[in-house]
């Protein structure tokens, strides 16, 4: 007669735990997927109509550089992968998924498309919103030209 090892009978007992847990994770990951899902289609249907020149119209209206503004909105849509019309009070984090990483290399990034010099001093206030990032691309000075 066969008996069972200890080793299968601990798992047999935690085969049901297990399960529930793993039941729970994927219950978890769907929902969350879920809601991101609806949080774009809600966004998608609310600025429906918002363009880069509407974008671009509203700032220069207070002051921004129009230049700026427009490089602004085409590097988040192009090269970070914002699909969705981007509004002056966009939080780069939770609005626009942008991480540690992608926010340094996009203020690398558009300082140098813009002629301007990075410098990491210039304010000492986080960036959390994209009217922040505008107004520290505009806050660092301009390159200077080399003449030889």
């Amino acid at each position: 007669m066969f008996t069972p090892s200890t080793v299968q009978l601990w798992l047999s007992e935690q085969a049901t735990p297990l399960m529930i847990i793993v039941g729970v994770l994927v219950a978890g990951f769907l929902l969350l997927k879920f809601s991101a899902a609806r949080r774009k289609a809600a966004l998608l249907r609310e600025r429906a109509g918002h363009t880069e020149d509407s974008f671009v119209e509203h700032l220069t209206t207070f002051g921004f550089d129009p230049i700026i503004a427009r490089s602004t909105y085409r590097y988040l849509q192009e090269k970070q992968n914002v699909h969705f019309p981007i509004f002056l009070t966009d939080h780069l984090d939770e609005d626009l998924g942008l991480g540690l990483g992608d926010l340094e290399q996009t203020k690398v990034a558009l300082a140098f498309e813009s002629g301007r010099e990075f410098r990491p001093g210039v304010r000492h206030e986080p960036l959390i919103t994209v009217e922040d990032l505008i107004r520290l691309i505009q806050a660092s000075p301009r390159k200077r030209e080399m003449v030889a």
